[in-house]
């Protein structure tokens, strides 16, 4: 899979305008049911984000195809999970991984709507809690909220991690002292941010 990963790259460094339905499909990988626990959709947003804004894609339309993606992605799998009831884990390949709907179950269990949210930032459950959100008849009001806010920060803590890293290229190529300490600068604020995130999540997800 690497080589496909690795060729993906490559190919939207060379054609930067397909940037943004890459980072769209790779966002919407997260929360599809099995597929978003072997993508590394996360790694592969902030490498396109990178390599496409070194190549002159805009950010922003960047942020907003991560951020559409990720809503669209936990929606799909929510309608699914209402729509197909329990019947939808017994079905291929749904029914080879029971555990990790056990794990998703007792994830909504402990923490509700806010499960939606923390899902997004924690391995292996965040391909199924909102299927089983849905098969657990999550109030929609209650999901779509902690999808979009999650969706919100998830975006901008990988799309803008690869703009300010391709930024920080052009800036220590130009050989300016001044920006490559603003550079630096700001890959540590991003840094420390992004391990206070991650620390809080955690934090709360224990």
């Amino acid at each position: 899979m690497e080589s496909y990963y690795s060729a993906l790259i490559d190919f939207t460094s060379a054609h930067s305008n397909y940037a943004y339905g890459v980072i769209f499909l790779l966002a919407f990988s997260e929360a599809i049911p099995v597929i978003g626990t072997f993508v590394p959709g996360s790694t592969l947003v902030f490498a396109v984000s990178a390599l496409a804004t070194k190549a002159g894609a805009d950010p922003w339309l960047m942020l907003l195809a991560a951020t559409t993606g990720a809503i669209a992605s936990d929606g799909l799998a929510f309608w699914l999970g209402q729509t197909f009831s329990r019947e939808i884990l017994t079905s291929w390949p749904l029914a080879k991984y029971p555990h990790f709907i056990e794990q998703s179950e007792k994830f909504i269990a402990k923490y509700g709507a806010y499960a939606v949210f923390l899902a997004r930032f924690t391995a292996v459950v965040r391909a199924f809690v909102p299927l089983v959100a849905g098969i657990l008849l999550m109030p929609p009001r209650r999901f779509y909220a902690a999808n979009i806010l999650s969706a919100i920060v998830w975006a901008p803590a990988h799309v803008f991690p690869g703009v300010v890293l391709a930024m920080a290229a052009q800036f220590m190529g130009a050989m300016t002292t001044g920006r490559i300490i603003v550079a630096l600068a700001v890959l540590v604020a991003l840094g420390v941010g992004a391990f206070v995130l991650h620390r809080w999540v955690k934090a709360k997800a224990e």
